[in-house]
């Protein structure tokens, strides 16, 4: 499977590109530092859901060209598989506009030679990231971030962007071949966040 990466900010879009090597490697202990936090923000451009089934991410990333790419991430502990599309997918400014994302764009290796589509297969037990192409230059910044997934609705979690890079840090020594993924998590202290309610019906939107 290809495995998203990106140079412009260190965090999980880094991340993934080195989860294959955690595959073989025992997790180890870490140690909140005394500026460590995973408090809400009011808004920003970092902001991830994370509980024992699922990590999802979502940074917001502005371009030489000021237009803003958002960078998804999924991680998912379970088995199964999941159709995922660009509306699925609710980012918010501070005014309350959402944006329109038209795509997926997943890197081949090639530059300038993405890879693109408007539906993604997630697959259980595995990893994959994507740009989120779309209408997004007005959104440097969200207060809120939602992805609607089978019959939920995750509400991903603003986090300090510094506090997001700590986050990447410590999933990355998850070992995902461990037998028991929560002591995994325990160990790492790894903190959950964000909420998981059930999917509104359109109408209900």
């Amino acid at each position: 499977m290809g495995v998203h990466q990106r140079g412009m900010r260190h965090g999980l879009s880094v991340l993934l590109a080195g989860l294959h090597l955690a595959l073989a490697v025992p997790a180890a202990a870490g140690q909140l530092s005394p500026t460590d936090t995973t408090e809400p923000a009011e808004a920003s451009a970092c902001h991830a859901f994370v509980d024992y089934e699922n990590i999802w991410t979502i940074e917001l990333i502005r371009s030489r060209d000021e237009n803003i790419t958002p960078i998804l991430n999924i991680v998912t502990f379970t088995k199964g598989e999941w159709d995922l599309r660009p509306d699925q997918i609710h980012i918010f400014n501070r005014k309350g506009k959402e944006a329109r994302i038209k795509r997926f764009a997943m890197d081949t290796g090639v530059p300038g030679d993405a890879y693109k589509s408007n539906y993604l297969k997630v697959l259980g037990n595995s990893f994959v990231g994507v740009d989120l192409e779309g209408k997004l230059k007005d959104f440097p910044t969200s207060p809120r971030v939602t992805i609607d997934l089978a019959h939920y609705r995750f509400e991903l979690q603003p986090l300090d962007c510094q506090a997001f890079d700590n986050l990447a840090g410590r999933i990355n020594k998850i070992n995902f071949n461990s037998p028991d993924i929560r002591e995994d998590f325990d160990l790492i202290k790894i903190p959950h966040m964000g909420r998981r309610l059930p999917r509104p019906k359109p109408h209900e939107w």
